[in-house]
């Protein structure tokens, strides 16, 4: 297999990685490949409104080639396969077609500086039944899974006269779990169905297998959050560890059984499933690769990672769009000092706060780092935040100007960039 050499090569077009790309072209360099499985970018901490079939045209789809072309850098498609960090190339895997034939052959791509990007998975746990019944929110097809079965689902059970509520099991009161079912159960869009008036009604039971509902989450804003849900009908059920899923059914470890017409698994975060086929880098027990404070891995000064799919031993930040971002902004600054043969500066975390988005239940949010103290928001504010985030992702990969034109057609309908494509 020929060895193309490259200086920067990025693995993963998520916020960090393609953030990573466009901030180093920005600043004069342009030796740098991005390279995703996929061709086009999603606004990943807004798939559940995707999923929800909510504001559909503002769940937007960069194209990558687009904005490679716009601000200089390169990109190609691909899926990792390995990484030999001693011979500093890593190794692209077959693209197959349907029936097997081999489309593009594998690559080999040799390296100054790799930096992992790719993201994570939610895990299954080893609960039974969680990969044949449940379903997950790790991608744009994930989201346009659920929907599809969601609606489909309401279709099915107006069709059966069915008295009872159409029933929705999430399982995990993180962000990902606690937004969907604030949506699901208030503002879930299913017009293509039946008219709102004649749908089912929605029931949704949120399960945390802990004792604290949204473990990690300062407690104000969690028993705000709680509250708000609580208000909408959504059944909170903490220590509710579940061990079997079933087509219409959850089965806890304590015996206790919930009617489920769609569950949703939305419990943990774990790295990439090809961390464990990569035997040269190590990673931690949820298959997270493991990085020194400077992003480096800690098995070569020539590797590096950032996002959900690695872990810094001492200071673990969280898996979260903001952080990614946040180290994207690092790395992008630390990368050339590197190669020109310094020392990388660590990387220090700034908890900015947490902003969600619970449907008509409202925006609730905390604000950190701008005043003496913490601010927490609520209503209107809060959901302005929470598109700000948005919005600020969007300056950054469409630059000012296209940005804010960006911003107004959302309004209007319309879009521009480069290559935009509007759902």
């Amino acid at each position: 297999m020929n060895v193309r050499s490259e200086g920067v090569v990025i693995v993963g077009g998520g916020a960090g990685g393609l953030e990573l790309a466009i901030r180093l072209a920005k600043a004069g360099h342009k030796d740098v490949l991005l390279i995703d499985r996929s061709a086009t970018h999603v606004w990943k901490p807004r798939l559940h409104e995707l999923a929800a079939g909510f504001r559909r045209g503002e769940v937007d789809e960069l194209d990558y080639a687009g904005l490679a072309e716009h601000w200089g850098f390169g990109f190609e498609r691909g899926e990792l396969a390995d990484i030999d960090p001693e011979a500093r190339t890593l190794t692209l895997a077959e693209w197959r077609e349907d029936d097997g034939r081999v489309r593009v052959p594998g690559r080999c791509i040799g390296y100054q500086a790799v930096v992992l990007a790719i993201g994570g998975v939610t895990p299954d746990m080893g609960v039974e039944g969680v990969l044949e019944h449940a379903l997950m929110l790790d991608s744009e097809a994930d989201a346009e899974r659920l929907f599809e079965r969601f609606s489909t689902g309401l279709l099915a059970h107006r069709a059966g006269q069915r008295s009872d509520p159409f029933h929705i099991a999430i399982v995990g009161s993180g962000a990902t779990g606690v937004e969907l079912a604030g949506l699901l159960a208030t503002e879930a869009r299913a017009s293509s169905v039946a008219p709102r008036e004649c749908q089912p009604r929605v029931k949704v039971t949120l399960l945390e297998a802990t004792d604290t509902f949204m473990p990690g989450m300062e407690d104000e804003v969690r028993q705000s959050i709680r509250k708000r849900l609580l208000n909408v009908g959504i059944d909170i059920h903490t220590e509710q560890q579940v061990s079997r899923v079933d087509r219409d059914r959850l089965t806890t470890d304590g015996g206790d059984e919930f009617p489920a017409d769609l569950t949703i698994w939305a419990a943990g975060r774990v790295g990439p499933p090809v961390a464990d086929s990569i035997d040269a880098l190590a990673t931690n027990k949820k298959r997270q690769w493991r990085v020194k404070p400077t992003l480096q891995s800690v098995d070569s000064d020539h590797v590096f990672a950032l996002g959900d799919c690695s872990v810094i031993d001492d200071e673990p930040a969280p898996p979260t769009a903001q952080a990614a971002s946040e180290q994207a902004e690092h790395l992008a600054k630390e990368l050339p000092r590197f190669l020109a043969g310094e020392t990388p500066a660590p990387f220090v975390y700034e908890d900015k706060g947490t902003l969600l988005s619970l449907g008509e239940a409202g925006s609730v949010g905390e604000v950190k780092g701008w005043f003496a103290d913490d601010v927490q928001l609520r209503g209107r504010l809060a959901r302005a935040a929470y598109q700000g985030l948005q919005r600020q992702h969007q300056f950054i990969l469409l630059g000012p100007l296209k940005g804010t034109a960006e911003a107004l057609s959302d309004v209007l309908g319309r879009s521009v960039g480069p290559r935009l494509k509007i759902h």
